[in-house]
This record gives C-alpha cells, sequence and structure tokens, in this order.
C-alpha cells in the first residue's frame, strides 16, 4: 500500500469515523469502554480502551507496522483474530500478514492459495507441520487453518491489488534434509533475523503495511539498548528506524471488569509501569516494566476463563506423518511425549505456576 493512498482523511472513512453514525457508535463503545475500566484503572480517565479492530485499526493511522503477540494455541486468541480478520476495513489498511506458524519454504504455496488459487490439502498442511518448531509444536490446531482459509474467504471479494498476502515467517527449514540437531539448531539460531528480513524486504522495501503475528516474547521491544536485541521487532526498529506498534497479549485481577478482546495502551495508568514478569506469566520478564515492552494490552480474559485450541487425535492416526514425527523427535533426543496427540486433551489451560516478581508488590 502506498503512502498517498491512506491519507488521514481516508483513513477516518475507512474506519467510520469521519461519519456521523460511525462517530457515535465509536463515543458509545468507548464511553462503554471507559466506564467498564473505571475500577481497573484507576486514575486513568483519559485512556481509551478498544476492541482489537478498532485498535488495529487505530494503529495503522501512524504506524507501518503492527504486531499482535500471542499466547500460543489459545482459543480466545484465535477467535479474537478471526473476528479482525473478517472485518471488511482491515483489507483497507493492511498489505500484508506476518505469521511465526508458516514455514517460509512454503511462500509459493500459500501465495497460490490466499489468492483463490487451487491447492491439495497436503501440499496446504506443510505450510504449519514443517516448521521448525516440530515435533514440539505441530501446528495442527484448528485455529493454525482457519488462519489461512479465512485469509483467503476475505481476499474471494477483492481485487487483486487489495488482496491480503500471508507472509511466511519461519526460516526455510527442509525436513526432509534434515538428519542431525546441529542442523535443526542453524535454523533455529535464524527465526528472529529471518522474520525481520522477511518484514524489511518484503513490507518496508515495498511501502506496504505489514501486521504481525508472533508470540509475544519475539514482539516485544527492548526495555533499553542492547536487551532483546536479537528478538524480531527490536531487530526491524534498530535496522530501519522505525516503531512497530506492539500488542501483547496478557491478564491481571485488576482487568477482571474489563469487556474480553479489549486492547488497552499501556501508557498513563497502572499498566505502564507494572512488573511484565507477573503480567505476563514470564520469570525471565521480572523487573522489567509493562510498558517498556509494549504499547498496548490484548485482555481475552483471566487465566480460569481461557480454553486451547485442540487438535483433532485422530490426525495422528496417518502411519507416514506418525512416522515423520518419530523421526525428528529422535533427532532432538526424544524430548517430546508424542503420544499425547493420540489423546483427548481437556480444553482448560493447564495453570501455570505462580510467578512472584519482588518489584511488583506494590501493584
Amino acid at each position: 500500500m502506498n503512502d498517498a493512498r491512506l491519507t488521514r482523511r481516508r483513513f477516518l472513512a475507512l474506519t467510520g469515523a469521519s461519519t456521523a453514525t460511525g462517530a457515535i457508535l465509536t463515543t458509545s463503545s468507548t464511553s462503554s469502554m471507559r466506564g467498564s475500566l473505571t475500577g481497573s484503572l484507576t486514575g486513568s480517565a483519559e485512556v481509551v480502551a478498544r476492541d482489537l479492530t478498532q485498535a488495529v485499526l487505530a494503529a495503522f493511522e501512524r504506524h507501518r507496522l503492527v504486531a499482535i503477540g500471542e499466547s500460543h494455541g489459545q482459543q480466545e486468541h484465535g477467535d479474537a483474530q478471526q473476528m479482525l480478520l473478517a472485518d471488511p476495513r482491515l483489507p483497507q489498511v493492511v498489505d500484508d500478514i506476518v505469521v511465526e506458524f508458516g514455514n517460509a519454504l512454503y511462500q509459493p504455496i500459500v501465495d497460490r492459495f490466499v489468492a483463490g488459487g487451487a491447492v491439495d490439502d497436503h501440499a496446504l498442511r506443510q505450510v504449519w507441520r514443517n516448521t521448525t518448531q516440530s515435533p514440539g509444536a505441530t501446528g495442527d490446531h484448528p485455529i493454525r487453518e482457519q488462519f489461512f482459509r479465512t485469509v483467503r474467504a476475505v481476499n474471494w471479494t477483492l481485487p487483486a491489488r487489495r488482496r491480503i498476502r500471508v507472509l511466511l515467517g519461519d526460516p526455510p527449514i527442509d525436513w526432509s534434509r534434515i538428519t542431525t540437531q546441529d542442523q535443526v539448531d542453524a535454523f533455529l539460531a535464524q527465526r528472529d533475523a529471518h522474520m525481520a528480513s522477511v518484514v524489511k524486504r518484503e513490507v518496508l522495501a515495498k511501502k506496504r503495511r505489514a501486521l504481525i503475528c508472533y508470540g509475544s516474547g519475539h514482539v516485544m521491544h527492548s526495555p533499553q539498548p542492547g536487551q532483546n536485541a536479537d528478538h524480531a521487532v527490536p531487530l526491524i526498529e534498530e535496522q530501519t528506524g522505525r516503531h512497530v506498534y506492539v500488542i501483547v497479549t496478557g491478564s491481571h485481577p485488576r482487568l477482571a471488569t474489563c469487556p474480553r478482546r479489549t486492547v488497552i495502551p499501556c501508557s498513563g495508568n497502572w499498566l505502564e509501569s507494572t512488573d511484565a514478569g507477573q503480567f505476563m506469566d514470564a520469570p525471565r520478564l521480572c523487573g522489567l516494566p509493562l510498558g517498556k515492552l509494549a504499547d498496548a494490552v490484548l485482555y481475552l480474559g483471566q487465566p480460569t476463563e481461557l480454553t486451547q485450541s485442540l487438535w483433532n487425535p485422530a490426525i495422528f492416526l496417518d502411519p507416514v506423518y506418525w512416522a515423520e514425527l518419530h523421526r525428528r523427535n529422535a533427532i532432538n533426543g526424544n524430548l517430546i511425549d508424542l503420544e499425547q496427540y493420540r489423546q483427548q486433551q481437556p480444553i482448560t489451560l493447564p495453570a501455570p505456576p505462580p510467578v512472584s516478581c519482588a518489584a511488583n508488590r506494590g501493584h
């Protein structure tokens, strides 16, 4: 998308904010959310909370790159993502979506598929099954395949120049040639740098705009120079000078009164200084203020309300696929209990171990 095609006037027209009806709806929605946030964001009367779609559309008004960090395999995140993809305003402000759950080796297959071309199912499945994360994460969660099929459906009614392209960010590992852990490690070491190179080459160099859908660990800002410098978003920001608007997924008891799928800016309220380690159940982030790592938070619910998107165990009765997973597992030292894939799992998320960050005790 060229800059000239997305002026402020055009952006406001696309989002509905320039019409009387759009203004009434936006004001009503924002007022409702502000009211629900009164108790949870004490002293933050000016904080504007939005639903995910409105937050993403607003972020693209000022940024070429918007990243949504996810907790992998979470059904509610997949649901929010589907609602975002289905919004008819999204293709007007987004050219590309960069995803972690796709092997770049298969970029031609995905290009053909999301543009409406015929692709055999067995060929399409390679995209999410053959990533660097296999066999620990096979990509067989329903929300993964659903993502690609939804983008295809969205593109169906759009002219070719407006269709959304999906860019696969995982390095192009060819499992048919992999026989040792050292070979796997070489690709694992490239994960963040490869995604950053894809964004620079396919998005920024072509003056396009991209939504980045990755695990939160890859998209958080560097809290200070040199920290997290090898992660994808810090690499992009350091190498291009462009700020990526980062939304991370997280939860806290003080957000219990917020509507689910609410996006809340970190600036100007307690989220800015709260300890990121406790907020994101990540001990390695203890002592780091959340506002240094992210621009906003996507609240999907309290931990007890969240569920998993689970694969169909019958998938793993395919003898060829099952044998290949065992081969890959043997390469990495048989660290994965593959039998879990053939068993029905509870949809509730396992409770994470409590994270106690001393720096967060005052919040």
